[in-house]
């Protein structure tokens, strides 16, 4: 088959680590005999024509190459206000549906498959129109929460859904969404993704911390609001103030940053806190690898948005490692709370500490409920398992 993929975020070079999971996707689909072709905006001026000489890529221009930063990049929520960001938004808009018309007018795709829908989905709708080619949408969660309370977002959503072949949702939170917030009718799929790696290539459990080494909490997440990173800071404070030999390392970057390390500062901990950004895979593994726990604190945040699955919790699971995650949005659906992993509720320092003590005082039940995340997570996270659900879409099989 020859497939597109139109998205607003996808790597910007063989290195990078933007939407793991699409590329994975796209790779997945190319190994086994598909001709995969990504439409993607520019980000900073960049041209690119291919993703590790598999994947043909595309990538349309909306601004001066300094502004394009409406995508790849997590913006403060104040800035989305902004006369500028509106108008940014009405370029991209204009100039995504003319690429995606220049594409679909000189190819003939069999499927063309649009992740985030909102607002990708009408360069979707331009490409079925012209090529009469099979639409599918696949919704994440952070591109609809934002409109829940806007009756004209919500109309905007049914309409375009109405083109599509088929709509998938990569968690059943999100599902639950389209469905009762949305009113999308007929069949929605639940396909989640998996984590850039495979479960082979992930080094075998260490186990219990050798004697002597501080416990060590990681996160992997956005330093942003719905992330929730101030929380678990927060809980780490009180665990260091009340005498507990941890360490915390912090695995990401966002507009949080600097509010983050103001708070490491002020809390008096910066000697026991790491954080880190701009990691490679295997920097990435190094770090699951060495920790005892992963924290997941995320939120339901101002707006409304939150997690629609969580993928840290799943590359932690890969590793053998505990999980505690707050009980929120996608996040259901990866941890089951006493069976793979712990839930807490969300915005709570003092639940996440103690929780977190729990952990550390009763690790070797806390490895039994990782082995068993970790062979859930290998069943239903598998690139086999959801590469095959998406080709049997691509095929006709599923709304």
């Amino acid at each position: 088959m020859k497939i597109c993929l139109i998205t607003s975020s996808f790597a910007r070079n063989d290195a990078d680590f933007a939407a793991p999971w699409l590329n994975r996707l796209s790779l997945e689909c190319a190994a086994r005999g598909h001709e995969m072709s990504v439409l993607a905006p520019s980000y900073r001026g960049i041209s690119q024509v291919s993703y590790k000489g598999e994947v043909e890529l595309k990538r349309f221009r909306y601004w001066a190459a300094a502004q394009e930063r409406l995508t790849h990049e997590d913006s403060s929520p104040a800035s989305l206000h902004t006369f500028f960001y509106k108008v940014l938004l009405l370029s991209y808009l204009v100039c995504g549906s003319l690429a995606a018309a220049r594409l679909c007018l000189f190819r003939r795709f069999d499927v063309i498959e649009v992740h985030w829908p909102v607002p990708q989905g009408l360069f979707g709708v331009i490409g079925k129109l012209l090529t009469g080619a099979r639409l599918s949408f696949v919704f994440y969660g952070s591109e609809i929460l934002l409109l829940r309370g806007s009756a004209a977002g919500r109309a905007g959503v049914r309409f375009l859904t109405r083109f599509a072949d088929s709509v998938t949702a990569i968690s059943t939170y999100t599902k639950d969404v389209l469905e009762k917030d949305f009113g999308v009718t007929g069949p929605i799929n639940v396909i989640p993704f998996g984590p850039s790696m495979d479960a082979g290539e992930i080094p075998p459990p260490a186990g219990a911390a050798a004697p002597g080494k501080p416990f060590t909490i990681l996160y992997v997440g956005k330093l942003i609001e719905r992330k929730g990173p101030q929380y678990l800071v927060e809980a780490f404070s009180r665990l260091s103030a009340a005498g507990e030999d941890m360490r915390l390392v912090m695995v990401g970057d966002g507009y949080l940053r600097e509010e983050v390390l103001k708070q490491i500062s002020d809390a008096k901990i910066k000697d026991k806190v790491t954080v880190v950004s701009g990691l490679s895979r295997s920097e990435l593994d190094l770090r699951y690898s060495g920790c005892d726990v992963l924290v997941f604190p995320s939120i339901i945040d101002d707006r409304g948005d939150t997690e629609g699955l969580g993928l840290a919790p799943v590359e932690a699971l890969y590793h053998s490692k505990p999980v505690i995650a707050s009980a929120v949005g996608g996040v259901l659906d990866v941890i089951r709370d006493g069976e793979t992993g712990y839930l807490v509720p969300q915005r709570d320092p003092a639940a996440l500490a103690e929780k977190i003590l729990l952990v550390k005082n009763n690790y070797p039940a806390a490895l039994k409920l990782a082995a068993a995340g970790r062979e859930d997570a290998l069943k239903r996270f598998s690139w086999e398992t959801i590469t095959g659900k998406f080709l049997q879409l691509y095929s006709g099989g599923g709304r």
